[in-house]
């Protein structure tokens, strides 16, 4: 494949969003930049890395799609985890094919995706780094030794960044805003040692099934609004009001037209299929 061949494919993202990447066109891709190298091209080799970098993106991007409709959220969660790694990589070398690959799109979607998930609470191992190296020389980076590698930066290719070859572990924390959102706390199942999903997806959930493909527009407007009071029958009078203001329901909610909760509305590019109900979706 030349590389016109493989910007038009890189171009045409939406129209082939269920077909897994053919190996040619990232084969096609090592082999033009092995030769930009070769040559001594760097601001080609580096123009092939991005190139390289759209293709994961996308990779990952139609991957979590394919995920979600299959109701795999946690792989798709992992997905779109790559995904944002992938064009955080790309942003300091932003070209004209931003727009060309659909990259906007992939990313304001995917934080929008992330955004929708139940999960609030990831496990955060705490080490030290105590050796590490550059990724392009193999040099050792210490405090007063720069072996002139920028992290970030493309040479040869390649992105530059450090290998972590010691680490003393210290422990392990749980956070809420996680450098690796892949680390989700699960509960464990006490009669089968495995592990147990506990989570409501509710949120994820009606978007997906209103979407028909990867690429069709949709946003989601945050609000909140009343809910009957027939949705909490269960809570008490004297128990927590289910808005979550601290006091107890007789004093709060219990009086009004109802439980003030958070209300989302969606918006979608394209009539959903005709057994989505267009309804409001609101928290548990």
């Amino acid at each position: 494949m030349t590389l016109d061949e493989i910007r038009a494919y890189l171009k045409a993202v939406a129209k082939r969003p269920i077909e897994p990447i053919p190996d040619a066109v990232r084969a096609a891709l090592a082999t033009l930049k092995r030769d930009a190298v070769g040559s001594g091209d760097q601001v080609l080799a580096k123009f092939l890395w991005c190139h390289e970098q759209s293709l994961d993106a996308q990779e990952h991007y139609l991957c979590a799609f394919r995920h979600l409709k299959a109701g795999e959220y946690y792989a798709a969660w992992c997905e779109l985890e790559q995904t944002e790694v992938a064009v955080l990589a790309l942003e300091r070398h932003k070209e004209s094919f931003w727009a060309d690959f659909r990259l906007d799109f992939i990313q304001t979607c995917t934080a929008r995706w992330q955004e929708l998930f139940p999960y609030r609470l990831f496990y955060s191992p705490e080490f030290l780094q105590a050796e590490k190296v550059c990724s392009i020389c193999r040099k050792p980076v210490l405090p007063r030794s720069f072996c002139g590698h920028r992290v970030g930066e493309i040479y040869d290719g390649e992105a530059c960044y450090r290998i972590v070859t010691k680490i003393d572990l210290g422990g392990v924390s749980i956070v809420d805003k996680p450098v690796q959102k892949y680390s989700v706390l699960f509960l464990r199942d006490d009669k089968t040692g495995g592990i147990r999903d506990q989570y409501n997806y509710a949120l994820v959930e009606y978007p997906i099934k209103a979407l028909r493909d990867p690429f069709d527009g949709w946003e989601v407007e945050r609000t909140t609004r009343r809910q009957p009071h027939s949705r909490f029958a269960h809570v008490g009078r004297n128990d927590p009001c289910p808005c979550d203001s601290g006091k107890r329901y007789k004093k709060c909610c219990l009086h009004e037209a109802g439980v003030l909760r958070p209300h989302f509305e969606y918006t979608f590019e394209f009539k959903p299929p005709d057994d989505v109900l267009l309804d409001e979706v609101y928290l548990p």
